[in-house]
């Protein structure tokens, strides 16, 4: 196990992710970005706790606006080195926000779904929740934005498709909203 670090079309998604987030004026309003113990997923949503002003998380890259979860493992850890063993800890830790809280969790393909189900969501609707073969995320161009109340309860609000390729998109998707851009944007 080494880590796995984001290739530069990762690197350029990410930064366009960020850019989607500040664009819709959401980035200001993030309390936090929470983000597995994987290097990769945290350099995913880097650019989105940059553009909200977040510093001062205490983990594997202090300082980064990411608060990585769990935040004292390493990736190849010990007992760490799959993407399942960050299911739980994100869920304690999604679970020990403030109420009022606005964060954006990235985490992986087969814990989305449970992370969900662990708040009371109904994950089933394949158009909103789009699943692959093995019943993991399909695509990594899927947001949720889920509002949990003070006892712990989710509620689904909306599923958003980002196009963040870069060539233009007017694609629309039933279910879901799409969002995309050409090169220059």
């Amino acid at each position: 196990c080494c880590p796995d670090l984001l290739n530069p079309l990762g690197q350029e998604r990410a930064l366009r992710l960020g850019e989607w987030f500040e664009d819709r004026r959401i980035a200001q309003t993030i309390t936090h970005v929470l983000a597995s113990h994987k290097v990769r997923t945290a350099q995913t949503v880097f650019y989105v706790a940059q553009k909200a002003g977040l510093g001062g998380d205490v983990d594997q890259n202090p300082g980064d606006g990411v608060l990585q979860i769990p935040w004292n493992r390493a990736e190849c850890e010990s007992g760490f080195g799959s993407s399942a063993s960050a299911r739980a800890p994100m869920i304690a830790a999604i679970s020990a926000l403030p109420f009022g809280s606005k964060a954006v969790v990235a985490n992986h393909s087969n814990n989305l779904y449970p992370i969900m189900e662990a708040f009371g969501i109904d994950t089933s609707d394949p158009v909103k929740f789009p699943r692959n073969a093995s019943g993991s995320v399909e695509g990594f161009n899927n947001l949720w934005v889920i509002e949990i109340d003070a006892g712990g309860h989710g509620t689904f609000r909306e599923h958003v498709i980002l196009n963040l390729s870069l060539m233009p998109s007017a694609s629309q998707r039933e279910g879901g909203h799409s969002y995309g851009w050409g090169r220059d944007h």
